[in-house]
């Protein structure tokens, strides 16, 4: 237990001490900055220039100073007496959003052979207001800048906040530079002899022209499309196009150089406007070219709301202070970069045509802005590539975006050329069944009408009472049965038959009756006829049998007997009973020439018939003993 006791007690001892060592040197390190602070306060660095100076830095010899007074614009003269501050940094001179004034300090010394001039420019155009204070051996000058003032009003004519400094050979001049603005206050600024600031200028607006050139390309090529092809995107591309560039116009100085010259509250409102009116644009356009509503109705829903909740802020930048405005704008932006890249990563996974090639253009406007951001914090190099990332990034987008259009624009047509297809594949087939359904009524109605040529034919062929063949379909039938008997050399032989006793039923008892009767003796006559006899009706009550392949004379009078018997028999009709008879004539056709020759040899033995007491039959000329039908002999003479 001692020995615990004692080995607890060292270690103690030993933590302690080396706790006391870690307090020295953190406050030997602390004194250490302090002292290298004051030093670098009491030095003052000095920049010292040779006339060969090119976009040199000036972040290591500026100091600054901070104050929250109205420093009117023509007071007269820099806080000589003030404290100002060393830059150990260059995201120092990015203040952001701010109302305080800032005084810039810097010392400059000629060491070149002859008296020269140098250009210091600050990068960021979009600055209201910065004047320079120049304190030397000739007592103090004073040149302004910035988009608040009007055109005339500025020291150089240049885009963004440009100063001229004269030196002679070892002369040492202090500079003071006072700025204020209404947006974010970054005082990145850099030095360059006159001759090589004029040939990197020439190369910045180069570069300036290209982007604004081809923005402006851009931006005709698709209004064109839209007026040819009357498609909404195009128009919304267009009107994000433009307020993106008159945006880029204001935060690049142009705009304030050569758009609006005048200065003023415009100079100041310009930037948080067009920005305004570039976060609708892309609102509109992202709604209309993902087609949200259709592919992601919620993503939709949230884009309505970030449109209404833009609108009534690009309207309060006319009349709300322009700082205020800056700082909701440059929130509102980034949450609609997120909104806008959210939405279209979710139509992106549901196959929208052109989503990715969207997504990819949010990226690039994403990714210039962050870069841009970066080197003004001072975590990026400063060079041509982050000073210009959000130009850069702004171009590719739309240039990616103008390709997506034409993507989806591609993708739209060969959809609608597959539905168009598909829709003439189907009328094509609705025309072919069309034309089946058409074929078919047709083939029916063919045979429909055939049908009914064939029952008009049967019907002028039929006797409309009794339904028997009538004179015609008789004498058709009977020259086919003539010429078939000729050539084959059969007897034909041609029952004719009056009916007897028929005249009284219709008077007694009224025509339909006597119709009536006229059909049960076709019925009577059908039954007693051989089936390959064709009975017919001549008119009236005059009725014939045409008898083909007949065997004998004999076997036309049992036929002929058959009727009479038949036709003996009473009929009822309407509960009276009616009794009739009939005369009848038959002819052969022996010596005749013609079927009317038949006919007439018929009708003048049915005459005959009448003549011998009526009920009976009476026959034409008949075969005479040894007589053939190759010979016929000569017609009797009754």
């Amino acid at each position: 237990m001692p020995q615990d006791s004692s080995r607890h007690r060292v270690q103690a001892t030993r933590r302690a001490a080396r706790g006391t060592v870690a307090a020295r040197v953190l406050l030997l390190a602390l004194l250490t900055l302090f002292a290298l602070a004051v030093r670098a306060e009491e030095a003052r660095p000095l920049l010292r220039l040779d006339g060969h100076e090119r976009a040199l830095d000036l972040y290591p010899y500026l100091a600054l100073y901070r104050t929250t007074d109205d420093v009117r614009p023509g007071d007269p003269a820099p806080p000589l007496q003030a404290h100002f501050q060393p830059l150990l940094r260059r995201s120092e001179l990015n203040l952001g959003y701010t109302a305080d004034r800032v005084w810039l300090r810097l010392e400059l010394q000629s060491q070149a052979a002859q008296p020269a001039e140098w250009r210091i420019a600050f990068s960021y155009p979009a600055l209201d207001r910065i004047e320079l204070f120049s304190l030397g051996a000739d007592g103090l000058q004073r040149q302004s800048a910035g988009d608040s003032l009007p055109r005339t009003q500025r020291s150089l004519d240049h885009r963004a906040p440009l100063f001229a400094v004269h030196l002679a050979p070892g002369e040492r001049r202090t500079l003071y530079f006072l700025a204020h603005s209404s947006g974010s206050l970054s005082l990145d600024a850099r030095l360059w002899t006159a001759a090589a600031f004029l040939h990197d200028n020439q190369n910045a607006s180069l570069l300036l022209a290209l982007y604004f050139g081809t923005l402006l390309g851009l931006a005709g090529y698709n209004l064109l499309l839209f007026l040819a092809l009357r498609e909404r995107s195009f128009l919304l591309y267009v009107l994000f196009a433009a307020s993106g560039g008159l945006a880029m116009l204001a935060l690049t100085g142009l705009g304030a150089q050569y758009l609006w010259p005048q200065g003023g509250a415009w100079g100041t409102r310009a930037l948080p406007c067009f920005l305004g009116l570039a976060n609708l644009g892309a609102i509109l356009f992202s709604r209309s070219f993902l087609d949200s509503a259709r592919h992601v109705p919620r993503w939709h829903r949230l884009l309505n709301i970030a449109l209404a909740v833009q609108l009534p802020i690009t309207l309060a930048t006319l009349l709300l202070a322009a700082p205020l405005m800056l700082q909701v704008l440059a929130h509102a932006s980034l949450a609609n970069i997120v909104l806008l890249l959210g939405c279209g990563l979710a139509c992106a996974r549901r196959q929208v045509p052109a989503a990715r090639v969207f997504v990819a253009a949010g990226l690039m406007l994403l990714g210039g802005s962050l870069l841009l951001a970066l080197r003004n914090f001072g975590v990026a190099a400063s060079n041509a590539f982050t000073v210009n990332a959000l130009l850069l990034g702004s171009a590719l987008e739309l240039l990616l975006l103008s390709f997506g259009l034409a993507q989806r624009l591609s993708v739209l047509r060969q959809r609608q050329a597959a539905v168009t297809l598909d829709a003439q594949q189907q009328d094509l087939r609705a025309l072919q069944e069309q034309e089946r359904i058409l074929e078919q009524r047709v083939a029916e109605r063919t045979e429909a009408l055939a049908a009914a040529n064939e029952r008009l034919r049967e019907l002028a062929l039929q006797d409309p009472l009794t339904g028997l063949a009538n004179r015609t379909a008789m004498r058709q039938h009977l020259e086919q049965a003539w010429q078939r008997a000729r050539r084959r050399r059969e007897m034909l032989a041609l029952i004719l038959l009056d009916l007897d006793g028929f005249k009284p039923v219709n008077d007694c008892h009224g025509h339909e009756t006597g119709d009536r009767l006229l059909v049960q003796v076709a019925h009577r006559l059908q039954a007693s006829a051989r089936s390959s006899d064709l009975v017919a009706r001549l008119g009236g009550d005059e009725f014939v049998l045409v008898c083909e392949g007949i065997g004998s004379e004999l076997q036309a009078e049992q036929l002929a007997g058959r009727i009479l018997e038949e036709l003996a028999r009473p009929f009822r009709l309407d509960g009276v009973e009616i009794r009739i008879g009939a005369s009848i004539g038959i002819s052969f056709g022996l010596g005749c020439q013609c079927c009317e020759d038949l006919l007439r040899e018929a009708d003048q033995a049915m005459y005959r018939a009448k003549a011998a007491g009526r009920n009976c039959m009476h026959l034409g000329r008949r075969l005479a003993e040894g007589e053939t039908l190759d010979e016929p002999a000569a017609p009797d003479e009754l």
